[in-house]
């Protein structure tokens, strides 16, 4: 079979051609479609004519019919249910008390003390006003010299029953004590709200609770039947009223609070009016509620006819989505590394993204509620700072632009599901997911950095736009706090997307085993060990490995292949050779030939060698699969065909058959483009060192017999992808690349390499 082989010039282009972006034709017809887009888009609905000058009590001249479906706003009733719903709020209570955590020892070491001072104060003469001292010192009590020598004297303490007046006493705190119902701030039904931390508030009707006057005619009916005199009622009652404190107290604070929440829960008063429907008729007379339903009208249409902001709104999402979809056509799309793991991973990474995006709605209120300053933060701004360009940031730099595109729309959605259906947020999410799968595609992949440069660059900018003019655009008076309170958000967002990505794309390849170009940028690095030992003891092999390289990344740009992967590839496809380098030709400038001494069975044996020894040495170096399918692959199952034809030579025509089993190596035939292109780069390769100086023709002659012999030896029966155009492509790249290594040069001036080095004085 011949290969129709062709040599022209567009088969020889090492870029595909881009669009010219600078054409003025085209970005004349790209505005003007962009306006006309966004026009439709906006284009205002038509509104009621009416007369702006009418007053209540005034005679309708026309007919008012609503010409169109209108959705309004009703401020005035909205205010009203905002009012009814501030007012429904019950006044919150503190349940709060600075003796209430231990009534019961201070009650205890009360009595006690009572017991031991009166002991020392009538046996032991102890001064009243050292016993007064101590009483104000250890529990708050201040008595009068004649009421604490009564107190001393009296036995009425020791008639009580302690376990009784504590549980009253804890029973009063428990129903709630306050410091008086008379003045107490309650609802018009009468009501309070109690407050206790970790509790949710429980509602209490102000009459149901104690107020101080309560709980001393409480505890003066507790002390008549503990069967003790007025007198001494009289005596220890202001007493033991000490012990007891006010554990609720109306907390303003708490109240505006509790009825802020009630007036935001509440929703707009919205009126529906249906097309055709009649306001007033001529000469009706105009009715306050004809006129605040006229009013809201009115102002309905002059919002429709001010609506600049939304034009120009629309004008810039629409302008940045267009621009970036141009873009993704204007790019060629290239084959990643891991075009057989793209689903999984894609949805892999939205699970995960999801899972970020619901736990920071989760988290992040709790964070804004514990810092002073995001205190007055809305629900839009929680999101904002959501991480949402993680995903695309991972899929891009994993894989290519085509793939991040294609998850940004998905992420977008999530994103929106995740925020409550937001429209808005959809589209900031689809946007500055564009724009960081661009920056990665801008700054490549050689390293990590463009990760964080693709945030802080590309998505950075574009967050704080967008937020910037949502903001402007949904409010008539925008809260310039509220503004930057959103872009600080969004400056979060910014900076943990990449914070997340460079700590899953790891976990990733190590996962789904994947194959990065960074990864590849690390493996192609000549200073490894593994090529310096290819350096020193085979260096041949090293050059070789290099030149196939070489002609290898030659073919990537028209094939829109990875140019690091077909490098890696090459440079490992030989390794098995270093373990014995003196076996193969190219090292055989510092090794003697071994094969003279070997048969060529031997020999063969030794050649074919590399392959397993290679696989072995790929194993202990973890190399990734594509690697250790080039060293498998790269020969296909051709046979060793100097040696095979030196047996055939040998042996006897009669009575010896020659196995050509024995002299093919076991590998696999090339199972894709990559290993077709590295089998033919290396022979190629090997083929152009025949030649001393080639000329064009018999570079030509190299690569179209090599082609065509791999062809009729069905090497690339089994590989994907491969067709008549990529092999000609191939065969372009290896021409072009050839061509430019030995292509001849003019005489060096002022020398003559040939002279024999005699002097014309010495003839």
């Amino acid at each position: 079979m011949k290969v129709p082989l062709t040599f022209s010039p567009a088969s020889i282009r090492n870029q595909v051609a881009s669009p010219r972006g600078s054409t003025r034709t085209f970005w004349v017809i790209f505005v003007f479609l962009l306006l006309l887009i966004t026009y439709f888009l906006f284009l205002p609905e038509t509104t009621p004519d009416i007369d702006s000058d009418l007053k209540v009590g005034d005679i309708a001249k026309q007919d008012i019919i609503v010409p169109r479906d209108i959705t309004l706003q009703d401020d005035f009733s909205t205010r009203e249910k905002i009012q009814k719903a501030r007012l429904a709020v019950a006044p919150v209570y503190e349940a709060y008390s600075p003796s209430a955590a231990a009534p019961r020892p201070r009650l205890n070491d009360w009595f006690e003390y009572i017991r031991l001072s009166r002991r020392r104060f009538i046996q032991d003469n102890t001064s009243l006003d050292a016993i007064r001292g101590e009483m104000r010192k250890r529990f708050g009590v201040d008595l009068s010299a004649q009421e604490a020598e009564a107190v001393l004297r009296s036995t009425a303490f020791s008639r009580i029953d302690l376990n009784q007046l504590l549980d009253l006493l804890q029973s009063l705190r428990e129903t709630g004590i306050i410091a008086s119902k008379l003045g107490a701030v309650k609802s018009p039904d009468g009501t309070i709200q109690r407050f206790r931390e970790g509790e949710e508030p429980q509602i209490l009707k102000v009459d149901a609770l104690y107020d101080l006057k309560d709980v001393r005619a409480t505890l003066e009916r507790f002390l008549r039947n503990q069967t003790l005199t007025s007198a001494q009622i009289r005596l220890i009652l202001p007493v033991l009223m000490e012990f007891v404190d006010v554990n609720l107290s109306y907390s303003p604070n708490l109240t505006n609070s509790a009825r802020e929440a009630a007036a935001n829960a509440v929703n707009s008063v919205m009126i529906r009016l249906k097309a055709g429907k009649v306001i007033l008729r001529k000469g009706d007379e105009v009715g306050s509620a004809d006129m605040r339903l006229i009013r809201l009208i009115t102002r309905e249409a002059q919002s429709q006819r001010q609506r600049l902001p939304d034009f120009i709104l629309i004008l810039v999402v629409m302008g940045m989505l267009l621009y970036f979809l141009v873009r993704f056509f204007w790019i060629p799309e290239s084959s990643t590394l891991n075009d057989d793991k793209l689903p999984l991973v894609m949805i892999v990474t939205l699970a995960v993204s999801a899972g970020i995006y619901r736990m920071s709605v989760f988290l992040l209120p709790l964070v804004a509620k514990n810092l002073s300053i995001l205190s007055g933060i809305d629900q839009q701004g929680i999101l904002f700072a959501i991480p949402f360009g993680t995903g695309a940031l991972i899929i891009a730099f994993v894989f290519n632009l085509q793939s991040a595109v294609i998850f940004s729309f998905a992420n977008a959605l999530a994103g929106a599901i995740v925020a409550g259906w937001n429209f808005q947020i959809s589209l900031y999410i689809l946007l500055s997911n564009l724009a960081v799968s661009f920056g990665i595609e801008y700054y490549q992949r050689l390293k990590r950095s463009p990760i964080l440069k693709a945030a802080i660059f590309w998505l950075l900018p574009v967050n704080l736009f967008l937020i910037l003019l949502m903001d402007l655009t949904r409010a008539d008076n925008p809260d310039t706090g509220l503004i930057l309170a959103h872009l600080g958000m969004g400056t979060l967002s910014a900076l943990l997307s990449p914070i997340l990505a460079n700590f899953i794309i790891p976990l990733w390849e190590i996962m789904f085993k994947l194959v990065t170009d960074l990864k590849l940028i690390e493996l192609t690095n000549l200073n490894l060990p593994i090529f310096r030992q290819m350096l020193e003891n085979a260096p041949g092999t090293y050059h070789h490995s290099q030149m196939v390289a070489s002609l290898s990344e030659s073919c990537a740009p028209e094939l829109k292949l990875s140019p690091l992967l077909l490098t890696a590839m090459a440079l490992y496809h030989d390794i098995g050779k270093i373990s014995s380098p003196q076996f193969f030709t190219e090292n055989q400038t510092i090794y003697p030939d071994p094969h003279e001494k070997l048969s060529p069975l031997e020999s063969a044996k030794m050649i074919i060698a590399h392959l397993s020894d290679g696989m072995e040495e790929a194993r202990k170096l973890k190399l990734p699969q594509p690697i250790r399918d080039a060293i498998l692959q790269h020969h296909g199952t051709k046979t060793v065909h100097y040696f095979f034809e030196k047996a055939q030579n040998a042996a006897n025509v009669d009575t010896d058959e020659i196995d050509p089993g024995l002299f093919r190596y076991p590998g696999r035939k090339p199972q894709n483009i990559e290993n077709a292109i590295i089998m033919l780069a290396d022979q190629v390769e090997a083929a152009s060192k025949t030649l001393s100086a080639p000329t064009d023709e018999e570079i030509r002659n190299i690569i179209r017999q090599i082609v065509t012999s791999n062809v009729e030896e069905n090497q690339f029966d089994e590989c994907r992808g491969l067709t008549f155009h990529a092999l000609n492509t191939i065969a372009a790249s290896f021409y072009k690349k050839l061509s430019s290594i030995y292509h001849r040069r003019v005489a060096y001036p002022g020398f003559d390499f040939t002279d024999n080095g005699k002097d014309d004085s010495d003839q």
